[in-house]
């Protein structure tokens, strides 16, 4: 019985482990641009191929009270599709907020329009609390900044949020009840 424990601790420790690579991965993820939200057309330079985000910066909750969107176009025309992630992943850049709000792939290397329609109809507040956003103001788009950056696929950093909770407990549940004899 000891043995079984034992054996659930080691898995647990391997799912930490494996959790925390993905974390450190995603921390290093390089950051493209960043351009404030002042006007509808962006151009960016993509240099490699792979999978990107665009991020919001300045706010911890983003909505759309309308017609709200973002298209993103290569020089020759191609729409590339922006999907919405879910959930909104938010982080902290030099003591900024922010929140990861689409991602897209990228197939070819190049220029990129990237175009912002209907701005006055974006919703952003400082909290993602719902109590809170109730009472704040929103944020002007003006005082939003856009960030482009490298992102790995949503369903990687679930299994690692996941994988921490269950690693963490299997190890310590497998190595306590695998080392001491309480069963």
């Amino acid at each position: 019985m000891q043995l079984t424990f034992i054996f659930i601790g080691i898995v647990g420790i391997l799912l930490l482990i494996y959790s925390i690579r993905i974390l450190i991965k995603s921390s290093k993820n390089k950051q493209v641009a960043e351009f404030a939200l002042d006007s509808e057309i962006k151009l960016i330079e993509l240099n490699s191929t792979g999978l990107y985000s665009l991020c919001f910066l300045g706010a911890r909750f983003l909505d759309n009270k309308g017609k709200f969107s973002a298209e993103l176009k290569s020089e020759n025309g191609n729409v590339i599709k922006l999907n919405k992630t879910f959930p909104n992943f938010p982080f902290t850049q030099n003591g900024e907020r922010g929140l990861e709000f689409w991602n897209f792939e990228i197939s070819e290397k190049g220029k990129y329009i990237l175009t912002f329609k209907n701005l006055t109809d974006l919703i952003a507040k400082e909290s993602m609390l719902i109590s809170k956003r109730m009472l704040q103001k929103n944020i002007k788009p003006e005082s939003l900044k856009i960030l482009l950056k490298e992102t790995i696929p949503t369903k990687n950093k679930v299994f690692s949020i996941i994988g921490l909770v269950l690693g963490v407990n299997a190890m310590i549940w497998g190595v306590l009840i695998g080392l001491t004899d309480i069963f």
